[in-house]
This record gives structure tokens, C-alpha cells and sequence, in this order.
């Protein structure tokens, strides 16, 4: 997970598949989902880049059915208060 600390929050650059599972799950196994974790605690602005949804990648290739789990994911993550924006440049 690459993170950037910003004046009003986290924003997640990269976010693999694994640690995307943990952080929807509520489990820090990481620095950095801990530090995912305790910022939405504290009530902080979490944000996810589109962009570096590893997930996504895979679009073409992955089975529908794990496809649409990822997908599932995002959404419990949204339901957490993370934003999941789409890149400026894009």
C-alpha cells in the first residue's frame, strides 16, 4: 500500500488486493492499514485513487464471480467512509 498524508487526510495511492481485503475486514496487519484504520476512527478523510485499485487491473482476465467479490469490496470500503476518486490527470 503506498499512502500520502495530506493537510486533510490519507489518500491511498496503490492498494493491492490483499491489503484491500484486510482494511474491509477491519484488520490492520500493516503500518499502513493501521494507520488506514485509525484515521477513519478519528473521524479523518480517507481517499482511495481509482487508479490504484490493484482490482481493476484484472478486469479482462479474472473469473466474473472474483471479479464481482472485488467489486464487493470497493463497496464495503465506501461503506467505511473511504472515497475511492478518480484521478486529476485522468
Amino acid at each position: 500500500m503506498e499512502l500520502e498524508v495530506r493537510e486533510d487526510g490519507l489518500t491511498v495511492t496503490r492498494l493491492p488486493v490483499e491489503q484491500m481485503g484486510s482494511l474491509a475486514l477491519g484488520l490492520a496487519l500493516t503500518d499502513e492499514e493501521g494507520a488506514v484504520l485509525r484515521a477513519l476512527l478519528e473521524g479523518k478523510r480517507v481517499r482511495v485513487l481509482e487508479s490504484g485499485l490493484e482490482y481493476k487491473d484484472y478486469c479482462k482476465r479474472a473469473p466474473m464471480g472474483v471479479y464481482q467479490k472485488f467489486m464487493a469490496l470497493e463497496r464495503g470500503l465506501r461503506e467505511m467512509g473511504i472515497c475511492v476518486v478518480r484521478d486529476r490527470h485522468r
